[in-house]
């Protein structure tokens, strides 16, 4: 079993401290007490907003706890949920920036793991670099790779981390309302296709209108595609749900579409 949260949220543009203090604000009834582990999933440069006017000047370090301030808050809510936390931000390497999703553990000041994006939307072409590989990581039995945004419209990313053994492949996003459509449809396909959980987080609408007009509907779906839980608004909120390895296990041995595939 794993309990999943997703943190929809309106991004205040460049502007750390607001963006941290909503997270707590909507994780504040988050605290992990039983063996059950939990994860907390935010979105896509939750801390800056997309894109921030100067992403070199709110690029960060994400290494350890001490590296930056947003490596620092999702150590510390980390250890205050008792979950494991993905946020995502800027990060800076050499002189390269990367769309970067970072994971936390409590009590473990250094990243777990960590995933840069792969495929590069337009307005980042000219100033990011894209990653090169899946990520897997492993929370108890499960087996999670991650992605971010535009890397939905490309299924031979998430077929790959199925390949690699992932149960969960989670997506968090800034995705406008214009192409919400397109969202909710591609996030099912690869959950179908790959016979996976997919838990998929979203931008909501912020108090102030910015440029970046993000649609919410977060959303967790299983191995069948079915919408496991849903925002269905753009309004901020945390939507949850509890998914299990032995379902997956059961559909995929009576519904072997992955035959082959994964054994080779």
């Amino acid at each position: 079993m794993l309990d999943i949260f997703l943190v929809q949220m309106g991004v205040y543009p460049n502007d750390k401290s607001i963006n941290f203090e909503k997270v707590l604000k909507l994780t504040s009834s988050i605290c992990k007490t039983d063996e059950i582990p939990g994860l907390i999933i935010l979105p896509e440069m939750f801390a800056t907003g997309y894109l921030p006017l100067h992403p070199e000047n709110a690029a960060e370090d994400f290494s350890d706890e001490h590296a930056g301030d947003t490596s620092k808050f999702l150590y510390e809510l980390a250890n205050k949920t008792h979950c494991a936390v993905m946020g995502a931000g800027i990060k800076k390497s050499g002189e390269k920036l990367f769309n970067h999703s970072s994971l936390y553990l409590p009590n473990q000041s250094y990243e777990f793991s960590n995933y840069d994006k792969r495929k590069s939307f337009f307005l980042e072409q000219k100033k990011f670099t894209e990653g090169h590989a899946a990520n897997l990581f492993e929370i108890q039995n499960w087996k999670i790779s991650s992605t971010i945004c535009f890397d939905l419209r490309f299924p031979e990313l998430f077929r790959d981390a199925t390949k690699a053994g992932a149960n969960l492949i989670t997506v968090q996003a800034s995705w406008p309302t214009s192409r919400i459509e397109h969202w909710k449809i591609l996030l099912q396909a690869r959950a179908i296709e790959n016979q996976v959980y997919i838990a998929a987080v979203n931008v909501g609408e912020n108090a102030q209108k910015t440029s970046c007009d993000a649609g919410g509907n977060s959303m967790i779906i299983n191995p069948k595609g079915e919408i496991l839980s849903s925002a269905n608004h753009t309004n901020d909120c945390v939507i949850s749900a509890r998914i299990d390895l032995k379902s997956q296990e059961i559909y995929r041995q009576e519904f072997p579409v992955l035959k082959g595939i994964l054994e080779n």
